[in-house]
């Protein structure tokens, strides 16, 4: 990813082996969506809010 002041880009994202990716960006943070066949979420958010942030959510 890229960030700069006006927002978040998604530059590429790889999913490992059995992983598939979805890449949103519905108006606020990027976020990136990992998934696997049983059902598990790996999922990173990322905006620019006074400076680059970044949160990871594992499911």
């Amino acid at each position: 990813m890229r960030y700069r002041p006006s927002g978040v880009e998604a530059l590429s994202a790889t999913p490992a082996d059995g992983w598939s990716v979805a890449v949103e960006q519905p108006g606020g943070p990027l976020v990136v969506n990992f998934r696997n066949a049983e059902g598990r979420l790996s999922r990173l958010e990322a905006t620019w809010s006074n400076g680059p942030t970044a949160r990871v959510i594992e499911k």
